[in-house]
């Protein structure tokens, strides 16, 4: 996988994605030399089929323990704040 800084990429980024595209070329995007992202060829898209969302939406945890524990978090984390006094009534 060639490495390529972002300035690099955002000049040439007609071409980049046209290597993608047409070679199957794959590009990891660099800032100040650490890696923040890919440029890989697309993968084919899976298909899913009317007939099987109910057996995935099944297979997904419900939210409602967490979401109701969530909403006493932030409802407890509201009550302890305390408001900043005004810097300007010294």
């Amino acid at each position: 996988m060639e490495e390529i800084n972002a300035t690099q990429a955002a000049r040439h980024f007609s071409d980049l994605l046209n290597r993608v595209a047409y070679q199957g070329a794959s590009f990891e995007l660099t800032r100040g030399g650490c890696r923040i992202a890919r440029l890989v060829p697309a993968g084919p898209l899976k298909r899913v089929e009317v007939s099987e969302l109910n057996s995935i939406f099944a297979g997904i945890p419900s939210l409602e323990d967490d979401a109701e524990s969530f909403e006493r978090d932030i409802a407890d984390t509201q009550d302890a704040l305390v408001p900043d006094g005004d810097p300007w009534d010294d």
